[in-house]
């Protein structure tokens, strides 16, 4: 059975830079880009495979050039439902 781990976060740069952290982001296999403002916040969104490997691409985000920082706001991962539904 797949896992199914949705993260989300706040990406700062300079206004200057949001183009150019806008296409880097978009460059990673799990990431997407789901909105931005012209201050340079960027809405992004994660795809992976479990919790690992979202905090390993945050970690990547965060080390990009131009990066301010990243920030997780949401996270979800169906393992821990499927554990939890298990126990009851």
């Amino acid at each position: 059975m797949n896992n199914l781990c949705i993260s989300s976060l706040v990406v700062r740069t300079k206004p200057e830079r949001l183009a150019r952290v806008h296409d880097r982001i978009n460059a990673i296999p799990e990431a997407e880009v789901y909105g931005e403002h012209e201050d340079g916040r960027l809405v992004v969104v994660l795809d992976t495979a479990d919790n690992r490997k979202a905090a390993d691409t945050i970690t990547d985000i965060q080390k990009q050039p131009d990066i301010l920082s990243a920030t997780l706001i949401y996270q979800y991962d169906d393992k821990f439902v499927s554990q939890a539904e298990a126990m009851v």
